[in-house]
């Protein structure tokens, strides 16, 4: 590795991305120092505009007039804790937090030593509710049947929709063996799971050979030694024949930075794997050497739960044309963030860049769309799936509808497309989006990918979610047999 490619992932391992979540079990960052006086710190310049000085000074009268007139005994601790937390807040950033000196932001940092109690599983705050991003995969939480996108609405029976984050994470983590109870709004069902807190070692890279040589790789995160587990699966597969590989980094939350780029590294073509933005401008590429780029064909499942340094591998993997891409959209969390601590003791996780892919498209409230778009089976309900195919409209009509046409075929295409997970509006309209998602789906299916829904086209399209029914009543993975079969 030469000095200049040593010296930058030295310096983004002092870079955490936020998977677009408070983990409760564990996460992905590195306490380093920060700011006000600390050795190594970022130094910043006195200002010259008075502004901040007076406002300073106002601030300083305003907290005497409420600690001297407000109602209660308030003390000035609690109010300069309020003001540090009002400028973070005031950013309208979710994964901006300032911990203070509650040691909140330590128990934040402790886990990436890969090694926690909890019940394993990932939240976001989404409009204020606590949503699950992803459950982790042997952990209580999968293992209880929780599921990405459900709310926690309660924790061991108290309401929680005045908690901010950081303090439901509280309330769910706890030592290995005590119990917690979760209620979930699943779809407008409220749903109960009584969960006993495990120490879970985190074993982020499993693998396994699959048939006809390919060989599989699932990345469950992006821990501080994930890379080294990569490198010593791939090499154990490619030792057993693998002339093909299949990773899978689906609810895969995310992780250390510097992870994903030495796993991008084992697969690349030398060129950027990932672009740091801020204030509009590029300032830093990290890329590939090229020197453990892997000549075999390549696939890559993702989902709606591959969210942030999975979406980096993922962005690098597509661009850079050394994976084909399967699944559904992933989660859209394109921001890094760096943790602080100040001189008093207090932390601050604070969003500090977007990440780019190497072509430099967005990520953040994007994510990355697949090159085949295949939604999974396995978590669908069969009979829920069945009752709403049994309302689409039919393709009946004796019309091959294009660009601007209306009518039921164009309809009841659209109903079906969007069961499978294509991005369309049902509106009966041929519009763009919906040409677009007919030419696309007509490229996966090994059909003229002209954007006409012509009668095989329509014909393909309705085998194709009487399959995905089928195949979640039989347990399949359609996103894994697409893959297997690109990789044949």
């Amino acid at each position: 590795m030469d000095h200049n490619r040593a010296r930058k992932l030295a310096k983004v391992i002092a870079i955490i991305v936020a998977v677009a979540m408070i983990i409760t079990s564990f996460s992905f960052v590195m306490l380093i120092p920060g700011m006000f006086g600390m050795e190594g710190a970022v130094v910043y310049a006195a200002t010259k505009d008075d502004q901040l000085d007076r406002e300073m000074e106002n601030l300083k009268q305003y907290m005497e007039y409420i600690r001297q007139n407000y109602k209660d005994e308030i003390t000035y601790d609690k109010l300069m804790k309020g003001a540090f937390e009002g400028v973070v807040n005031s950013l309208g950033d979710p994964y901006s937090v300032y911990y203070g000196a509650s040691g909140e932001g330590e128990t934040f940092v402790e886990t990436v030593s890969g090694e926690f109690s909890g019940i394993g599983v990932s939240v976001e705050n989404y409009n204020g509710l606590c949503r699950v991003v992803a459950p982790i995969p042997g952990t209580p939480a999968e293992k209880s049947g929780i599921k990405s996108g459900d709310i926690i609405t309660k924790i061991d029976g108290l309401e929680i929709s005045s908690k901010t984050l950081d303090e439901a994470v509280m309330l769910m983590r706890g030592e290995a063996g005590t119990k917690v109870t979760l209620t979930i709004d699943r779809s407008g069902q409220a749903l109960t799971f009584h969960l006993t807190r495990e120490k879970i070692k985190n074993v982020s890279v499993n693998y396994k050979m699959l048939e006809g040589n390919i060989g599989y790789i699932q990345i469950t995160s992006f821990d501080n030694d994930s890379n080294v587990e990569f490198r010593l699966a791939k090499t154990a597969l490619m030792n057993k024949g693998a002339d093909a590989l299949i990773l899978d980094i689906r609810n895969n939350p995310g992780g250390l930075v510097n992870t994903a780029l030495e796993i991008a590294n084992q697969l690349m073509p030398e060129g950027p794997i990932t672009h740091f933005e801020q204030k509009g401008k590029i300032v830093e590429t990290y890329s590939s050497d090229g020197e453990s780029k892997l000549n075999l064909p390549m696939a890559l499942l993702v989902n709606e739960g591959s969210a942030s340094a999975a979406e980096i591998l993922a962005g690098a993997l597509q661009d850079s044309k050394t994976a084909t891409l399967v699944g559904t959209t992933t989660y859209g969390k394109g921001v890094a963030q760096q943790v602080s601590e100040f001189a008093d003791g207090a932390s601050m996780k604070l969003s500090m860049y977007y990440f780019l892919t190497p072509d430099k498209k967005k990520i953040d409230h994007v994510g990355i769309i697949p090159d085949y778009m295949i939604q999974r089976g396995t978590n669908a309900n069969e009979k829920e799936l069945t009752e709403k195919y049994a309302g689409f409209a039919p393709m009946s009509e004796k019309v091959k509808p294009k660009v601007g046409d209306t009518g039921l075929n164009v309809f009841g295409a659209q109903q079906r497309m969007s069961m499978i997970g294509y991005a369309v509006k049902v509106t009966g309209t041929m519009d763009d989006a919906t040409v677009a998602a007919v030419k696309k789906f007509q490229k996966e299916s090994g059909l003229n990918p002209y954007g006409v829904l012509d009668y095989t086209t329509m014909g393909a399209l309705d085998k194709a979610v009487v399959g995905y029914i089928t195949g979640s009543k039989a347990g399949k993975d359609l996103q894994l047999d697409k893959a297997i079969s690109l990789m044949k």
